[in-house]
């Protein structure tokens, strides 16, 4: 599996492709894509308030 990308995305579908055990190489420049660049960021998934930095590394 080729997986382009490596935002928040692009981390879930390697995340179910290890979980699977399917063979899979991620394509990105960066990890975090653009969410890397965001300031804050509202009413994510389980969190109120996240720094786009913080949010990537809890990823």
């Amino acid at each position: 599996m080729v997986i382009i990308g490596g935002g928040p995305a692009g981390i879930s579908a390697s995340i179910y492709a290890v979980r699977k055990k399917v063979d899979f190489v991620l394509i990105t420049k960066e990890v975090g894509g653009q969410v890397i660049k965001a300031g804050n960021i509202e009413n994510y998934l389980g969190y109120v308030i996240v720094d786009g930095i913080i949010l990537v590394r809890l990823f």
